[in-house]
């Protein structure tokens, strides 16, 4: 089997570090694998392991599709079994591809807009010759409902590594400044207002108290313009996207996600991984975000209820910690890279007619 994993720039910059798992977790299944990935992608970025073909992303859908059309001879030349289209957004390519290749392929949903375009892809390809993945649970089954029953619908999460630590530091506890998270789209809505608002909370108790702004490589200019009517700029740093920045954020001590976005992304699971609390925004595409388990949510973009919730933090830092621990086991459980692998590894063996293998 010779698999082609396509990626685009904004699904990477999310997914990175899962895409690197996938692909060395396949090649060492004895999976031949080339990494479909934006030229732009630095090469340390990309895994060394199997073979790579570039191509120039773009943020146009129409552009997109026509520059993932001219794949097809060099994919080709490589013969090229199965299409694994990794983000929504290069559904409509890789199912052009698909059919020029004349071979399976897999679409993977990790958001809410997703759902709509899954019939419209599926009518044009054999039922019998392509699958799609849901990252979540209520992303599959939206999918199920829109999709054709003979199409299969596998439930493969988005996962990571579990952290060998055994304990997070509580910033409260040992009297050292708190350090946290702002991860959301880098865009600013009420959301952002909502938090900022009511981030004073921690600033009373703790001035020197420091958050720092997951960059997304959006423009953040109403986002400062926010911060700084509140006064909450000399506690604000924002941190651009560049190889490694993720890894950095992971060692904050809580992680505040404001937003319900409906897309998974490996931060807030990667934090989970690590012991760190996490504090966001109710999503009901997100099964992963589990009240009093994996997280404390908030259900409306509301100052007073991230007030409260803020306050919970620094007022029962035990509790924070013992979250952020059980947060860990349920990724221990639920999401480890290795199950996502073994379960991609059994539909592309489904689909390709291929014989599964059964433990001695």
């Amino acid at each position: 089997m010779h698999v082609a994993l396509l990626a685009n720039t904004a699904w990477l910059d999310e997914q990175l570090s899962c895409f690197h798992d996938l692909v060395v977790g396949l090649i060492d299944e004895q999976i031949r694998v080339v990494q479909v990935v934006p030229v732009q992608l630095a090469e340390e970025e990309s895994r060394a392991f199997g073979e790579r073909v570039n191509w120039d992303d773009s943020r146009w859908s129409v552009v997109r599709r026509w520059r993932l059309a001219r794949l097809s001879t060099a994919l080709q030349s490589l013969d090229i079994t199965l299409l694994h289209a990794l983000d929504g957004r290069l559904w409509e390519g890789t199912m052009g591809l698909a059919r020029r290749l004349n071979c399976t392929a897999v679409f993977s949903a990790s958001s809410s807009l997703d759902i709509n375009q899954a019939a419209r892809v599926a009518r044009n390809l054999d039922p019998a010759a392509i699958a799609f993945t849901a990252a979540t649970t209520p992303l599959a089954t939206a999918l199920r409902q829109h999709l054709d029953p003979q199409i299969a619908v596998d439930f493969i999460p988005t996962a990571v590594h579990v952290s060998n630590e055994q304990s997070r530091r509580s910033s409260v506890r040992d009297g050292k400044p708190m350090c946290g998270v702002i991860s959301g789209d880098g865009q600013f809505d009420s959301g952002y207002e909502a938090l900022f608002g009511a981030l004073n909370v921690i600033l009373a108790q703790d001035p020197n108290a420091q958050f720092f702004l997951d960059g997304m490589g959006s423009d953040q200019q109403q986002i400062w313009q926010c911060a700084k009517r509140y006064k909450l700029l000399a506690n604000m740093s924002l941190v651009p996207r560049r190889l490694g920045h993720r890894e950095l954020l992971l060692h904050a001590d809580f992680l505040i996600q404001p937003q319900s976005l409906g897309r998974t992304r490996s931060l807030t699971l990667h934090a989970m991984a690590h012991g760190i609390p996490v504090l966001a925004m109710q999503d009901p595409w997100l099964d992963y975000l589990i009240e009093g388990q994996t997280a404390w949510l908030v259900e409306q973009r509301d100052t007073d209820q991230w007030a409260k919730l803020l306050c919970r933090y620094i007022s029962d830092p035990q509790a924070a910690q013992n979250l952020g621990l059980e947060a860990r086991q349920w990724v221990r459980e639920n999401r480890l890279a290795a199950m996502e692998v073994d379960h991609t590894l059994q539909l592309y063996r489904r689909i390709c007619g291929e014989a599964l293998k059964f433990q001695n």
